[in-house]
């Protein structure tokens, strides 16, 4: 019941802005469940993976939501993070989100593809998950508990 309670003072916390995440961690957050979310449905796909003997498995129970709506945040964040970075101005920094965050493309590979200096890679990058994390904040994406909890 202590538990409950104090879980309930920090959301009534967070929604009246006395307890503020910052939205570089909102992202990351978002971001870090949408790869795991992304992992996982390719891995139900059907495809066999080898099984190592001699590593201990990962461990017990791990919690994963229905098949469909796992599908729904992973198109959801991608949507959301396209709208979000639809500006004409802002054609880079949605190319970093396409190449760097949804394709998964390494640092250098990805300061290639988007085809500008690394100091501007960088600041487009924290641009990125700055004005992402606000919008998946406020349109429920985050955090992603209450969204699989709305099922």
């Amino acid at each position: 019941m202590l538990v409950r309670r104090s879980h309930r003072k920090i959301q009534e916390l967070l929604t009246q802005g006395m307890m503020t995440m910052k939205a570089t961690e909102v992202f990351d957050v978002c971001h870090a469940r949408y790869r795991a979310l992304r992992e996982w449905l390719v891995d139900t796909r059907g495809a066999v993976r080898s099984v190592h003997l001699d590593t201990p498995s990962e461990g017990g129970y791990q919690w994963r939501p229905s098949r469909a709506r796992a599908c729904e945040y992973v198109a959801d964040f991608e949507r959301i993070g396209r709208h979000a970075l639809r500006r004409p101005e802002w054609k880079g920094r949605l190319k970093v989100f396409e190449t760097y965050f949804l394709q998964g493309a390494d640092y250098r590979r990805a300061i290639g593809i988007v085809g500008v200096a690394e100091g501007t890679f960088d600041y487009w990058y924290q641009e990125v998950k700055r004005s992402l994390g606000a919008e998946f904040s406020r349109t429920g994406l985050y955090p992603p508990a209450q969204y699989f909890k709305h099922s």
